[in-house]
């Protein structure tokens, strides 16, 4: 499950390298040392972490500046994401690696993740301020009792824009509210985090036969996730289904970041022209419920 390293409160998440094995080792350790706690955490050194690491474990870090401070591993089984070996040695460095983890399987369409912890104090308050409840209860090998706690996700769309965003596109674009107070624009969509609007895309028609795609605006805490690609790729959808031969969108620094993604999408810049727009011929397609878009 690729990660994309993004930034959470003060502190940047990424995926663990070989070698932040040493500083994981010594957080897993001093985070674990009961002998109920997993056998990987309680004994964890320098190999064995490396190993878990080559092995498949898919490990996240924070870092406050240089400082590695949190690490947790994540998984994904039947449609659910889970995560274990959560510790940290910084305020607020393990909320901020759960969120990486909430966010990471939004961003795979996942809806449920889930954690086991210990029934005692503090860890199932902690996860309960953080929308975690318990669904189920079982002993561990030593004859402890565990929970597991279970959060649902709300669900990323890209959807069309309706008239109760206009607000939150306003503070998105720093357009005028008023044309979105009146209803739907056609070829507007946003990209909403439950009921929450975080990002907008538009379509216009250069009255040529082209659809001129904007560049996707998104809020902070949803760039780099490649949540840009899923709006641009809704908008290449709108502009087929309405009869566009081709379609455009500006050459940015986001953009031009997303360059190899856009070109296996089939969006070309074309060579040796500075700030030439990416562009991709449509195949023009009935939309389900719309009927044929040439009618």
């Amino acid at each position: 499950m690729p990660f994309a390293p993004r930034p959470i409160g003060r502190f940047q998440v990424r995926a663990a390298a070989a070698e932040d094995a040493g500083a994981i080792a010594m957080l897993l350790s001093a985070a674990f040392p009961e002998a109920d706690d997993p056998p990987e955490a309680r004994a964890a050194t320098t190999e064995s972490v490396r190993l878990l690491l080559q092995t498949g474990s898919d490990i996240l870090v924070a870092l406050d500046g240089d400082a590695l401070c949190g690490a947790v591993r994540r998984r994904d089984g039947d449609g659910i994401a889970w995560f274990d070996l959560l510790a940290s040695r910084c305020p607020g460095a393990g909320r901020a690696l759960v969120r990486a983890v909430e966010t990471s399987a939004q961003d795979r369409g996942l809806r449920l993740i889930r954690v086991e912890c210990p029934d005692a104090y503090p860890l199932p308050e902690l996860f309960a301020r953080w929308g975690y409840l318990p669904i189920g209860r079982s002993a561990t090998a030593a004859g402890m009792e565990s929970l597991t706690l279970e959060k649902r996700l709300p669900l990323l769309t890209v959807r069309e824009q309706r008239r109760a965003d206009a607000a939150a596109i306003a503070a998105i674009t720093g357009d005028d509210p008023w044309p979105y107070e009146q209803g739907h624009r056609p070829g507007c969509f946003v990209l909403a985090d439950g009921d929450r609007v975080t990002g907008v895309i538009t379509v216009r028609d250069d009255r040529m036969g082209t659809a001129e795609v904007a560049e996707p605006a998104v809020l902070e805490p949803y760039r780099g996730r490649g949540l840009e690609l899923w709006m641009i790729d809704r908008a290449t959808i709108y502009a087929e289904t309405r009869g566009f031969h081709t379609a455009t969108i500006s050459a940015t620094p986001l953009t031009n970041a997303l360059r190899r993604d856009l070109e296996d999408r089939r969006w070309f810049a074309a060579e040796g022209v500075p700030g030439a727009p990416y562009t991709r011929q449509l195949e023009a397609r009935a939309e389900e419920g719309l009927g044929d878009p040439f009618d």
